[in-house]
Parts: structure tokens; sequence; C-alpha cells
């Protein structure tokens, strides 16, 4: 079972990363997991590849606390780089790790990063117990260098003071360098006030419903007569 990690951007200055060559023609996966290590690959935009492993330690830190666009400090052999996790492999019965998939950085080309959205405020609608927040769109695909992109964006709610009102993409402060890659998302409404619904009607629900059951119990009492008589004919 494979899992793409796009959680909330996390920028951590973590500690480098030691990845260390795998022979395919040596051991396998399973030996090196028993021995303390993940098998990995790390590959760039030109498609090249190369196999590595990493001891079980660092790799479950990094599934823990790394994002999809967490820059690692890499060393592989005598080369340092800079990489993020792409993919996580996982046990589908244990849930132990079985492989990860690093993306090498070139520093100088665009790549796409999630970028998540964060919520800032209180909204007086909710606060009044005028109405629900709905957050319909949580985060957006834009296209940056690594030095140009932010841990999140910010959407203040605390604007949002009556039912209908709403916060658009296209109402935020999203940096220039950042392009969205989804046009149709450039307008797209990522918070909502909806209104609240009444007690009377929930109630008014309730009420229907216990009738439809009542009904369908003196429907089986009047049966069960019929029935009887049916038999005993």
């Amino acid at each position: 079972m494979i899992y793409i990690i796009f959680p909330a951007i996390l920028l951590l200055a973590m500690e480098k990363i030691k990845f260390l060559e795998r022979d395919l023609n040596g051991k396998k996966n399973k030996v090196l997991r028993r021995e303390g290590f993940i098998p990995a690959v790390v590959y760039n935009a030109k498609t090249d590849s190369k196999n590595i492993m990493l001891d079980s330690s660092t790799a479950k830190k990094l599934v823990r606390e790394a994002t999809s666009t967490t820059i690692l400090d890499a060393e592989l052999e005598d080369k340092t780089f800079k990489a993020i996790v792409k993919e996580v492999d996982y046990n589908p019965v244990t849930d132990d790790i079985r492989h990860i998939s690093f993306f090498e950085i070139d520093e100088a080309q665009d790549m796409v990063f999630t970028i998540p959205f964060e919520l800032k405020g209180i909204a007086p609608a909710v606060k009044n117990n005028l109405g629900v927040l709905i957050q319909v769109l949580n985060d957006i695909d834009v296209r940056c260098k690594v030095n140009e992109i932010i841990p999140s964006i910010e959407v203040d709610i605390s604007k949002l003071e009556h039912p209908g009102q709403s916060i658009a993409v296209d109402d935020l402060n999203i940096p220039e360098a950042m392009e969205i890659m989804n046009e149709d998302l450039k307008t797209a409404t990522v918070v909502t006030i909806t209104e609240l619904q009444s007690e009377e009607v929930a109630t008014t629900v309730e009420e229907g419903e216990e009738e439809k059951e009542g009904e369908g119990d003196s429907t089986e009492e009047e049966a069960t007569p019929e029935k009887e008589g049916e038999a005993s004919e």
C-alpha cells in the first residue's frame, strides 16, 4: 500500500540525513529490514535514480516529522544535496515502513508544492452562534522555486460576521512568485459560513420519524390476526 505524503508544510532544519548505497545484487530487502535498515531510492528530474538505504530510526523520524516539502540535507558517499520525501510504502498488515522514495531537488528549477491554508482569528458569526464555519479547501498546489515557498497561506476569518459570507483564493495574499497550478481554483472558495439548523426543524423531523415508526407498528398488529385466520383455514 502506497501513501503519498501531503500534510501541512513544515520547513524543518533537520540534521543531515546520511544515505547508504544499496547493492541490488546483495542482501534482499527483507534481510535489510531485519538488520535495521530501510531500502529506498532517490531520483531526480532527469529520471536518474540511485538505490539507497537508511537506518530504521532515521526513517521512522522522517516519516513522523517530514512532509512533502520538508527540505532535507542529504549525503550519499561524497556528494551532498537537498531532497524531499515523495512516497512511503507501508506493509498493509503490520504498517511497518517497507520502502521510501526521495526526490533530489534542483534549487534552480521550479517545482510543484502543496501549500496548506491556515485559518487565523475567530469568526464573529461562529462566536455569536449565527452560523457554522465550513472549510471547503484545505490546500492548493503551486509552482515555485524551493527558496520561494512559504509554510502556509493565512486565511483571516475574523471578518466573517454573517451566514453566506465566504473567502476565496483570490481574496488571499499569495506571493506572486507562487503560480497556482489549477486555473479553476484561483477563484475557488476556501471557507464559508453556513446557517445553523434550527431546533424547530430538527424537532419536526424527529416527530415525523416517530409517526412513521408508529404507523409501521400498527400495520404489523393488524396483519397478525389475518395471518392466524389464514393458518386456521
